[in-house]
This record gives structure tokens, sequence and C-alpha cells, in this order.
């Protein structure tokens, strides 16, 4: 086992202990790695905790953190990940498995092989059914015709993902700020600024176990999260305030259509509040997208979404997945 490559896999945990245990146990038959599990627990239930620590307990290879708190998303795998030392880093929900035995091994081939992919993103497929997770689907719909090929990608999918350590570390890890929404989005353009490229690959994947459970709801602020770090994302690579205002006018038009106009409001007012903030607290110029860069993001994103007329109709006059 010593002689294996090691990885390290992140992994958040908030309740449902016994679905944690059975991605820990997906990770463990994982072969042709040494796989290194760091568990950030943000704020389960004493007897959900203690049964989750009762069975890690017998493996040197996992740790656990214990926090009295959600943290939110990027914040939980900063924690996690700045706690590994192994060159690669993986993510996957606590509500998911591997799919094959073989993923790790596969991730630290295609990372020594490939040294200009920065990120790998996992192709996510419904436990139930075997079919792709539509909800999980993170890259223009156009591409779903590809699903089954590799491609360039713009971000990444949480559920399931790999990073290169020293690209995590050099782009000083998640943004802490946004607590939930587009965490993966704001980590790609960094890494995209660096010169690096995100694929989405295939072979590698995880079964999702989609539940009805909402653990933010559409009802429960989901939107507001949307609306806000869109916002404040927009203007951190951006900086061009028509730009963020046109952003505000289709989310405004988007909340209405889906009769959720109060979280729209706040969204706004948040996202715009955090964009003063973030003029204060950096060098902007360090952030703006190179030239290259949005050269990137065009050919492997925006390109494929068609044009403004078809995203309005497409993209903002629709209804929320899952809302009703």
């Amino acid at each position: 086992m010593n002689s294996l490559p090691e990885i390290d896999v992140v992994l958040l945990s908030w309740n449902r202990s016994q679905m944690t245990i059975e991605t820990i146990k997906s990770i463990l038959e994982q072969q042709g790695v040494n796989p290194k599990i760091w568990i950030v627990d943000q704020g389960s239930k004493r007897e959900e905790l203690q049964y989750l620590k009762a069975f890690i307990k017998p493996y040197s290879n996992i740790h656990i953190t214990e926090l009295d708190q959600n943290v939110g998303v990027p914040g939980g795998r900063n924690i996690g990940t700045y706690m590994g030392k192994a060159p690669y880093a993986v993510s996957i929900d606590n509500d998911a498995v591997f799919e094959s035995n073989d993923a790790l091994e596969r991730v630290v081939e295609i990372f020594d092989s490939e040294p200009e992919i920065g990120v790998i993103s996992f192709r996510i497929k419904n436990f139930y059914t075997g079919q792709d997770d539509e909800l999980s689907w993170a890259f223009p719909k156009k591409l779903k015709e590809n699903c089954e090929s590799r491609f360039f990608a713009t971000c990444f999918v949480g559920c399931g993902h790999a990073i290169r350590r020293n690209i995590f570390e050099t782009v000083e890890g998640y943004d802490d700020a946004l607590f939930f929404y587009w965490e993966e989005t704001d980590f790609s353009y960094r890494v995209i600024n660096l010169g690096y490229r995100l694929i989405y690959e295939p072979h590698i994947s995880v079964l999702h176990k989609v539940s009805p459970e909402a653990r933010i709801s559409w009802e429960n602020n989901r939107f507001y999260y949307l609306v806000r770090n869109a916002i404040y994302i927009d203007y951190k690579y951006y900086q061009q305030i028509p730009r963020v205002a046109i952003i505000a006018l289709g989310y405004c038009t988007k909340g209405i259509f889906n009769f959720l106009p109060k979280q729209t409001v706040l969204g706004i007012i948040d996202g715009t509040k955090m964009c003063f903030s973030l003029k204060q607290r950096r060098n902007l110029s360090e952030l703006n997208l190179t030239e290259s860069s949005r050269q990137y993001i065009w050919q492997h994103n925006l390109r494929y979404r068609g044009s403004f007329w078809h995203r309005i109709r497409n993209e903002v006059l629709v209804s929320l997945p899952g809302h009703k």
C-alpha cells in the first residue's frame, strides 16, 4: 500500500451519516492508490457524528475535523483540502459513490501524463437509474450530446472532481465568501487564468443518490445565493458595471417568472455589497480575466449557449428545476 501513489479525498458531512459511511466504503475500495480521507463535519447532530466516528475509528487513513456549524461548501472544502499533502485532491459528495474501483487510479494517470490539465470533472449519474444526473450537469445543454466523450470545460461539478494541489494552493483555494453556489465557476476562472485547462472526463464517474430532500431548496434561499454569487463573480473577473446591470436585470426577470421576488432583490443587493467589499480587499487587476482566458471561456462555453434571445428563452424565461 505504501508504494502506491497517495491521493487526498475530501468529504463534507452534515448528518445522514449512513450515506457518508457508504461513500467512505466506496473510497476504501479504490484500487491502485493509497487514499487519505479528510472528512469535514459541518455541525451534524451528536448521534449522527458519534455513529460516523465509531465507523472510522479503526482506519488510520481517515481523519475528521469537527465544526460546530456549517461554514458552507467552499469553506468546508478549503479546510479539508489544506489538511492533505498529496499532489492531487478529489472531492465527492457524501451522498455519492464511485461507479468503479479504478476511478482514483485514473485521476492519477491523467494528471501524471497530461500536465496542462488542472481540474478533472467527473461524470455524475443517478444512483437509482444509472442515467446521467440532469441536475448535476454544469455545462452548456448542447454539450449533453457529447456526454460519452471527454471535452474541455470552463467549470466542474462539485459532486465529483479532482484538482492539482499546487494549483489549489496557488489560487488560494475556494472563495469561502460564496458559501453556496457558483464556487466551482469562481475557482475555475482562476485556474484558467493560470493557463491550465479543465476537462469533463466521462470515464471517471460517480453515482449520485439523488434525493427529494433539498439541503437548500428554492424556497429556502437557494435562488438568493444563485443571484448574489452570479453578480459578485461576474464583477470579480470582468469588472464591468454594464455587464453586472444586465445580469441583475436578467435575474430580476427570472425571479419574477418563478415567483421569487424577495430572494431576487436581496440577492442583487447583497451581491452588489460583495462587489464593493471585494474592491476594498483585493487588487482587482490580479483577478481580471486575461484575453486568452476570455477566448477559452468563449470557445468552450459561451459559443454553445446561442444568441442573446436564445439565452433569454432558454436560461431566463424557464422554470427552476424542482421548484413549484
